[in-house]
């Protein structure tokens, strides 16, 4: 995650501003290969040459998660997923962010991020 989930960050984060801005372009869902998490060393290297890590059953599955929340946290709309274990904690996880909506605003939607006009 380190540098890598910084740039990811910092350029999700720019192009969910730009489409609220108005750039036709980059109005749109946001999807994102959440799946990089496994390329860390973190993931899947072996007990045995790194014990204090913990077992990698579950560091794979927790890269997993924590690079789609991070990035769910900018605008990621779409998180392509590779263990399904993963797949549905951070399907867990951001359905509680939902269950927080109050009807009244949801009805006015405020929740509709798609048609928000924002001015510069």
């Amino acid at each position: 995650l380190g540098y890598g989930m910084e740039y990811s960050f910092s350029i999700y984060q720019r192009m969910r501003i730009a489409g609220l801005l108005g750039e036709t372009d980059l109005a749109y869902p946001i999807s994102g290969g959440t799946t990089n998490a496994w390329g860390a060393r973190e993931a899947w290297m072996s007990e045995k040459l790194m014990p204090d890590w913990g077992l990698r059953q579950y560091r794979g599955p927790i890269w997993e998660i924590i690079n789609a929340l991070s990035l769910s946290l900018v605008g990621l709309d779409l998180a392509m997923m590779f263990h399904p274990i993963a797949a549905k904690h951070v399907k867990e996880i951001t359905a509680q962010f939902f269950e927080a909506v109050p009807k009244e605003l949801d009805a006015k939607g405020y929740t509709d991020w798609v048609n928000a006009n924002l001015k510069r």
